[in-house]
């Protein structure tokens, strides 16, 4: 049986774990799998067992795949961190601008208005991610390093998704177009975002990083 993820569904396979993400219902499932039921190829999934096909597609995460299908993008996960590449390179330590306070207005804006939004719309404010675009590297971690030291003043929340929001908005005045990416691991099972531009984690540990499986990227 040939399937095909819905428009707002998004997939991973850890080990033999499928677990999808609901963007529309802001909702993780996990489903434990025999090894070798299923294969996930992007967003086509194949499994010989009818059955599960079934519950699968009256559960609204996949439907019936025709013959061509759209490929969404992969996402990756980081091997570099912002934080460490600017402890190598304190030059990059930029003074802070006119532009920095503009931009430190939008991702308090961004952070207020998150907590009115569903999940969907938080996801949709940040635009569509442009992997493939060239990137200011060198200015970049410059405008990081900025936030890094305005943001102990800003009224931060400890949840990831908030946080990564607010440093979203703020690259985007700038000039950046980072991607945000979600991941998961499974037992114990755990969400978590990040930003990133090419391998380069913006606001969090790529060697903590490496234990989620990137789900979904915008």
């Amino acid at each position: 049986m040939r399937l095909q993820l819905t428009e707002p569904v998004h997939a991973v396979m850890i080990d033999s774990d499928l677990v999808f993400l609901d963007v529309d219902a802001d909702a993780y499932f996990c489903l434990p799998l025999p090894e070798g039921l299923v294969v996930l190829d992007g967003e086509i999934l194949v499994t010989p067992d009818v059955q599960l096909g079934e519950e699968l597609v009256g559960a609204g995460l996949v439907m019936f795949a025709g013959d061509a299908s759209p490929l969404r993008s992969r996402p990756t996960a980081p091997e570099r961190t912002a934080r460490r590449l600017l402890e190598l390179a304190p030059q990059m330590h930029g003074r802070v601008r006119f532009s920095h306070i503009a931009a430190l207005a939008a991702a308090v804006r961004a952070g207020l208005a998150s907590r009115r939004r569903t999940f969907r719309q938080v996801v949709q404010a940040h635009g569509p991610s442009e992997a493939s675009a060239h990137h200011d590297i060198p200015r970049l971690l410059a405008d990081i390093a900025v936030w890094r030291r305005l943001a102990p003043w800003l009224p931060m929340d400890g949840v990831c998704l908030f946080r990564s929001g607010m440093l979203a908005a703020f690259l985007r005045v700038l000039g950046h177009r980072p991607t945000w990416v979600f991941g998961v691991r499974t037992w114990p099972f755990q969400a978590h975002c990040w930003l990133q531009v090419e391998d380069i984690a913006l606001d969090d540990e790529a060697e903590r990083l490496c234990a989620f499986a990137p789900i979904m990227e915008v």
